[in-house]
C-alpha cells in the first residue's frame, strides 16, 4: 500500500506547471517577477521530464513585469508565456 504523498514511479517529481508550483512552495506573496527570479531562479525544475533547468528560464517567459499576489497569478502568467512560446516554435 502506498503512502498518502507517494506516487507511482519517482516519488515527489513534478513536471511543467507543477514543477514551478513545487519550487515556489511557501513563497510569501506579493512578489514581482524580478523578485522571484532573484530569490528562486537557481532552483532546478523539470519543465520537461528528463530535462532539468533553472526556474529562472521558465520565469523569464512571463511577459508581465507586474506584482503577483498569489501562486495562482504566477501559474497563470507562466502558462500564458509558455503558450505564446509554443505558438512561435
Amino acid at each position: 500500500m502506498r503512502k498518502k504523498n507517494e506516487t507511482r514511479g519517482q516519488q515527489g517529481h513534478a513536471y511543467g506547471i507543477a514543477s514551478v508550483s513545487n519550487a515556489l512552495g511557501g513563497v510569501d506573496f506579493p512578489m514581482t517577477k524580478q523578485d522571484l527570479i532573484e530569490r528562486y531562479g537557481e532552483k532546478q525544475i523539470e519543465w520537461r521530464k528528463g530535462n532539468p533547468a533553472p526556474l529562472k528560464d521558465v520565469l523569464r517567459e512571463i511577459e508581465e513585469d507586474s506584482q503577483f499576489e498569489s501562486m495562482a497569478d504566477v501559474v497563470s502568467a507562466v502558462s500564458r508565456g509558455h503558450r505564446k512560446l509554443s505558438e512561435i516554435e
